[in-house]
């Protein structure tokens, strides 16, 4: 690859690891930028609703004269088809990657780019798939529609959550009879662990809905679309109830893991191991610098002087929703942070829109291995009065619609918050 087109491709991949669009996800070694893995997100309200969906790139000599080489790695071991353009064999079909003839304009160019690709094929995880079948664009069987949509929900929370969630946990069966353990090699597990937390209640909600759909449906097996066959469909049959089980027991482990996280860095403490010690030197200098900052809104601390373990209270600010309220959250360090990112999650439920039903706090630090910007960032979480709207950051869906909503809504969500505050305090 010449220089200019490498210092062009070392750029996009910048950009893209910046992490502005949550719904991409990059990774690739320094050593060899020619060969990257990406993660996209199903978008919100389709039936690939928050899951995982893996890609690999391989970047041509060529390069951008001819556009990036995909295949699609969330098949099943190439089993499954997730829709009429992303095939059971990996490919994925679309004009902008010269896999599947298009109008002009539709063709790669050199001023397209990675981020143009992968918006692309986020376009196919549309609300109705069924549509992009060449011939089907404008079919009027709203039953097949809904039948193929309910196949794909199923499977997305099979193949596209649990089952990377089963991985990176070490809950999948081992095929060679034994225990399994956690693919720690896996560069996306700690966001795997991260976002299924966040999107928890969406995945029971959906496992919910599924299990109403089905007992419509004529038998257990999955029917077969007009368009698919044999050897590139999805086949399957409804399993709902074992889908709610194993997300049950992916919820356990990581609660199990993140209280974990405390009991071992007690255990590395001991042993005066280098984490240990740079985290208490950090905890030290930010309690310094947010007393510059932040005057007396917070308050940062050690739980049992475990560096890997932290308290933080926030007092609301005078005249805010918040005033007067005092409210504790705890910061879970994992022993390879940076790796592995901090998780927070408050001693009371609060009714807000960036609080689970598991009490987590969702917030986006500026720069993912400094815990200032962790810290900066659950404060301007809890602060922020007039946050941007984005789907992906959804994680209370009864908030969301309220504060998001009307005028008299919004007023019920400040309402409900406020008495939340003032129950956490009692």
């Amino acid at each position: 690859m010449a220089s200019r087109s490498l210092l062009r491709l070392m750029k996009e991949l910048q950009e893209l690891a910046k992490g502005e669009n949550l719904a991409i996800n990059v990774h690739y070694d320094e050593s060899n930028i020619n060969q990257i893995e990406v993660l996209l997100l199903g978008p919100p309200d389709t039936p690939y609703a928050f899951g995982f969906y893996r890609f690999a790139i391989v970047i041509p000599p060529e390069y951008p004269t001819r556009p990036p080489h995909v295949t699609l790695k969330t098949t099943n071991m190439g089993s499954t088809r997730f829709g009429p353009n992303l095939y059971a064999s990996g490919k994925v079909c679309l004009s902008i990657l010269g896999t599947w003839p298009g109008r002009p304009g539709e063709e790669w160019s050199p001023a397209q780019g990675l981020e143009s690709v992968l918006l692309s094929i986020q376009s196919l995880l549309s609300a109705n798939p069924y549509h992009n079948e060449p011939g089907f664009a404008h079919e009027s069987d709203a039953n097949a529609v809904q039948t193929y949509n309910a196949k794909v929900r199923h499977e997305n929370l099979r193949l596209a959550i649990i089952t990377p969630l089963e991985k990176a946990l070490g809950l999948a069966p081992n095929p060679t009879g034994g225990p399994s353990s956690a693919s720690s090699e896996d560069p996306f597990n700690d966001h795997y662990k991260r976002r299924f937390l966040w999107y928890l209640d969406q995945y029971k909600r959906a496992i919910a809905q599924g299990i109403e759909e089905v007992k419509n449906n004529p038998g257990p097996q999955f029917p077969m679309a007009p368009f698919e066959s044999s050897s590139n469909g999805m086949r399957g049959s409804w399993a709902y109830p074992e889908l709610q089980r194993r997300l049950q027991a992916i919820e356990s482990k990581l609660i199990e893991e993140t209280y974990g996280w405390a009991v071992e860095g007690s255990k590395i403490c001991e042993e005066d191991a280098g984490i240990a010690v740079t985290l208490r030197a950090q905890q030290d200098q930010i309690v310094a610098e947010l007393k510059n900052f932040t005057g007396s809104t917070v308050d940062l601390a050690m739980i049992d002087d475990n560096p890997f373990l932290w308290q933080l209270t926030y007092f609301g600010r005078p005249m805010s929703i918040w005033d007067g309220a005092m409210v504790n959250l705890k910061i879970y360090i994992s022993p390879r942070f940076p790796a592995e990112q901090p998780r927070v999650f408050l001693d009371s439920s609060i009714f807000h829109l960036r609080v689970t039903s598991l009490k987590m706090l969702v917030y986006l630090p500026a720069r993912s291995n400094d815990l200032i910007r962790h810290i900066a960032g659950i404060i301007g979480t809890l602060d922020e009065e007039s946050p941007a709207y984005n789907p992906l950051l959804t994680v209370n869906q009864e908030a969301s619609k309220l504060f998001w909503g009307t005028k008299q809504e919004k007023r019920e969500y400040n309402t409900k918050l406020r008495h939340s505050i003032e129950m956490s305090m009692l």
